[in-house]
């Protein structure tokens, strides 16, 4: 039976996360299996997937750093931002240097405001704003606030262009092409993407799903799971005591006493492991003075 944890997927162009998701759940004898963040069906790369308690971790990795490569088409801008979308306008690359545009890639970087493209997932009266754009109606989504760590051009091959970038979570790689465009001033759309990294997980430790369902016929697909204890989430980790272990295990706050050491002052969510190094879930600060404790759990991987 498959274990609880992280599957790293390398999802394939075509499908959507849902498919893939599916698609692994047939395997997962009765786990449930959560993404961490969607992929558009035409790009690739990681997307990791909770098996069972993991899933009670997701919003963790949900909210990880994105790491994509990808190439931009300037020239023609698409309705969907993207490959798969009807052109709306088509530009002239006349006089579009490599210096112009490594300049408006510069313009990206840092917390700034962005535009969601219409065919997203994001809900407008209370509707995926993809079903309204299909129908045909104006969408106009609210800005977010989006940051770009690093936004690098690798190669300029007019009308392409390559990138590699890392991105927030919540961040639309299609809106950065298309605005790009715009600030050239000849239309563009996102031509291709990969995820290479999410959070600490990179696409070389990603399974393809031929390997996936190979090793589920085999009968090994645990094999290819990050098991529970491994899991990173990339939030710091204090130890607990015996003591501490059966309140984490009853949802009671920790004091002192429940920890091997005290987390740094400041600090916000940590993983709580046992002695033996086993993930029993997530805490956050106590509210002082309603508790005498100093941590309370807010995830809970035990039992």
């Amino acid at each position: 039976m498959p274990r609880h944890g992280l599957l790293i997927v390398d999802k394939p162009g075509g499908p959507t996360s849902h498919d893939i998701v599916a698609a692994v759940r047939r395997h997962a004898a009765g786990l449930r299996v959560g993404h961490t963040g969607t992929l558009d069906p035409f790009a690739t790369g990681v997307l990791p997937l909770c098996l069972g308690k993991a899933t009670r971790l997701s919003r963790f990795l949900t909210s990880s750093r994105k790491v994509y490569a990808g190439s931009i088409r300037l020239g023609i801008a698409t309705d969907t931002y993207d490959p798969e979308g009807r052109a709306i306008f088509e530009g002239s690359l006349d006089g579009i240097s490599e210096e112009a545009i490594r300049g408006a890639a510069a313009e990206f970087l840092g917390t700034t405001l962005q535009t969601p493209p219409p065919y997203s997932a994001r809900k407008l009266a209370g509707l995926p704003s993809y079903r309204l754009a299909r129908e045909g109606k104006i969408v106009i989504l609210p800005p977010t606030e989006v940051t770009v760590h690093w936004f690098e051009i690798t190669q300029v091959r007019l009308p392409f262009v390559d990138f590699a970038i890392e991105t927030s979570p919540g961040t639309y790689v299609r809106s950065i092409a298309h605005d790009m465009g715009l600030r050239l001033g000849c239309g563009g759309h996102l031509a291709t993407l990969r995820r290479v990294a999410v959070g600490p997980y990179v696409a070389q430790q990603a399974h393809t799903m031929a390997a996936i369902e190979h090793n589920a016929r085999e009968g090994t697909l645990d094999s290819l799971i990050v098991p529970l204890r491994e899991v990173n989430i990339g939030i710091p980790s204090v130890t607990v005591t015996p003591a501490g272990e059966a309140a984490m295990g009853h949802g009671r706050d920790l004091t002192t006493t429940d920890l091997t050491g005290l987390p740094p002052a400041g600090i916000g969510a940590v993983r709580v492991q046992n002695q033996a190094g086993d993930l029993l879930g997530v805490a956050v600060p106590a509210e002082a003075p309603r508790s005498a404790g100093i941590l309370r759990p807010s995830v809970v991987l035990m039992g």
